[in-house]
């Protein structure tokens, strides 16, 4: 009996799977069972999918932040160079104006030299550049400017140099008046200012506001014909035999960063 009820259900087994495959007949079912089941195998599979999205937005995520990190390196090495550019123009501008100067210069030989500080205070007026003895700077070489005179050279090391400023207490420059040729000589205040005086010129001279002083080339000191400053201020005093007479210098030396060196 036992045997029988065994055997029964694998005889129906194989009828059936003989017949589905002659016959077809349990498609429509497998189509019907497999619909009915979908969802729940979805269900199923939602774990590992939610797995799977997890890990690619962590992946993605890491590949965002490392691409923002290269470009935000870039994008400091591009304004880095865009800052070298910008100051690499300015230089250039400078360089050009010194070389297209406001006057002419004689037939000499230049160094073209590196202001690398200025000194201002009350009795010193200097600025130190960046050549010296081995760059052929000697003592009582005259700097000058795109605009005219900024100093002499009064102290020197084997790769600097210290020009004293027009505009020091303890310098003195030779000068003509550009006008009518008039003579005196320009010394620094000890003040924290920059402005000239002009020396021994007779009180009943001719001097005008706005007159230029150049370098006169009297002892040998300074060349002739150098831009020195403009007058500015001019007292008569009737118990004094000399005019005072105030000087603006012509050339900044505020933001000044090359110089010439005369060095023949």
């Amino acid at each position: 009996m036992k045997f029988i009820r065994l055997l029964f259900p694998a005889i129906i087994a194989i009828f059936l799977i003989i017949s589905d495959y002659k016959f077809s007949y349990l498609d429509r079912v497998r189509s019907a069972v497999n619909y009915a089941i979908s969802p729940i195998y979805a269900l199923v599979n939602i774990p590992s999918q939610l797995y799977i999205w997890i890990n690619e937005q962590g992946r993605t995520k890491d590949k965002l932040l490392s691409q923002n990190k290269h470009l935000n390196a870039e994008n400091f090495k591009l304004k880095a160079k865009l800052q070298e550019l910008d100051s690499l123009r300015l230089e250039n501008k400078k360089l050009k104006n010194l070389l297209n100067s406001k006057y002419s210069i004689s037939n000499k030989e230049f160094k073209l030299s590196r202001v690398v500080s200025i000194n201002k205070s009350r009795l010193k007026k200097q600025l130190v550049v960046n050549k010296g003895s081995d760059d052929g700077i000697r003592l009582g070489q005259v700097a000058l400017a795109a605009n005219g005179v900024v100093g002499q050279v009064t102290l020197v090391s084997d790769s600097f140099a210290t020009i004293s400023i027009i505009t020091d207490p303890t310098q003195y420059v030779p000068v003509k008046n550009a006008r009518n040729g008039i003579r005196g000589v320009t010394k620094g205040f000890a003040l924290n200012k920059e402005l000239l005086k002009v020396e021994f010129i007779e009180n009943i001279s001719d001097i005008k506001i706005g007159d230029m002083f150049l370098t006169s080339g009297m002892g040998d000191k300074f060349p002739s014909g150098y831009p020195v400053g403009k007058v500015s201020n001019i007292k008569q005093n009737k118990n004094d035999s000399f005019l005072y007479i105030e000087l603006d210098p012509i050339q900044d030396t505020q933001d000044l960063e090359f110089v010439i060196i005369t060095t023949d």
